[in-house]
């Protein structure tokens, strides 16, 4: 008979986006339930149980103390050998509720701290909540190195109850999916035929991403090329997109594009990929396109100098100074040799390093030692 663990996150996406390689992988071996906040009853991934459960996303107390005992009783139902949490919300309500009903191992991993760009009683609030998962939780895991050592700098976890699989990534990437080929109609449809030089971003419009930062540099660049172009791919979460949109260089050499089911195009189009983020667990979207063949630019934060080898497969900027990150955007365009290397580096190291085969088996046999198979 398998053994029973669950899955908890909040949004039905994240197991979508990052856990089905690891689902597939571990239904081999064990009898796997997914909890989040279902929407639709039917199945995400084919044979894998899935219970819904309101996780909203906001704080809420009638809401999380319902969640809570609501999983409370899930988990006294089910008799989970081990829980496994992602994201703050999951990872709170699940720490308290595998603690309560007795669940003999509770891993959370951690992929980033919300609280990290933030200061006052709100950096506190928040913090206070990734204190009681790590104290709640028998195995902790984070998605980086530089991440763990930030966590422990902030007296989040002990040392020794942490750690990080391989060289870092919550899923490693599908490198069947994310592959140097272009699109050869996608620059056309973009508008972007005539430009010599493309800089991407692609994720989430919110401050925290650097968005304001990027197009006050591109500006910078813009002035010296005015061949290049910015093309941004992604939701609007703050009400950004008015900004870009009244700027005068948008649809002439700053473009946007909403968020694509089908990032790899986007990525393998590119001449480089920007990410002057503020905060990032490990910054999966950099390893993705160093599969497809793109190098990176991120701000030099934890998370993101595992990502990028800072000179070998990207490059690293003072996060927050829009003149370094110009002066790396403008370099990229001027030393193509030295960009071509760290494209074949960021390849090979994508490769060697950060495949989800890789991740998936990394992560399975964690399962094992902690339960004892």
């Amino acid at each position: 008979m398998k053994k029973k663990i669950a899955l908890v996150v909040s949004s039905p996406m994240t197991f979508k986006a990052f856990y089905k390689n690891h689902i597939e992988k571990l239904q081999e071996k064990y009898d796997v339930t997914l909890i989040a906040n279902f929407d639709q009853p039917e199945p995400i991934f084919d044979g894998v149980k899935q219970i819904a459960l309101n996780l909203e996303r906001k704080p809420s107390i009638v809401s999380d103390l319902k969640a809570l005992k609501q999983m409370i009783d899930i988990f006294k139902k089910e008799k989970f050998i081990l829980v496994h949490s992602t994201t703050p919300k999951a990872g709170f309500i699940t720490q308290i509720a595998g603690f309560i009903a007795g669940v003999k191992f509770r891993l959370h991993i951690f992929t980033g701290q919300v609280w990290a760009s933030q200061s006052g009683i709100k950096r506190q609030a928040l913090k206070k909540i990734d204190v009681a998962i790590a104290s709640l939780a028998t195995h902790l895991l984070a998605d980086s190195e530089s991440q763990v050592e930030f966590l422990i700098k902030e007296s989040i976890p002990v040392k020794s109850k942490i750690k990080v699989l391989g060289n870092g990534s919550i899923s490693g990437v599908d490198l069947n999916k994310f592959t140097p080929k272009e699109s050869d109609s996608l620059k056309s449809n973009l508008n972007l035929q005539n430009k010599a030089f493309i800089f991407l971003f692609i994720g989430r419009l919110n401050k925290d991403k650097g968005i304001f930062d990027l197009i006050k540099s591109f500006e910078i660049v813009h002035s010296k090329h005015p061949e290049a172009a910015l093309l941004i791919v992604g939701s609007d979460e703050e009400n950004i997109l008015p900004f870009i949109q009244n700027h005068v260089l948008y649809n002439k050499s700053i473009f946007y594009h909403e968020a694509t089911p089908r990032p790899q195009d986007f990525m393998a189009m590119a001449d480089v990929l920007c990410l002057p983020s503020y905060r990032e667990g490990f910054g999966s979207v950099i390893i993705e396109a160093a599969a497809c063949g793109t190098p990176s630019i991120g701000s030099k934060i934890y998370g993101l100098t595992d990502a990028i080898e800072d000179g070998k497969s990207g490059y690293l900027f003072q996060v927050g100074c829009t003149e370094s990150l110009a002066n790396k955007m403008i370099y990229s365009i001027e030393n193509p040799e030295a960009l071509q290397q760290a494209s074949k580096y960021g390849m090979q190291r994508a490769e060697e390093n950060f495949s989800d085969e890789l991740s998936s088996k990394l992560l399975v046999n964690y399962y094992h030692l902690i339960l004892g198979d």
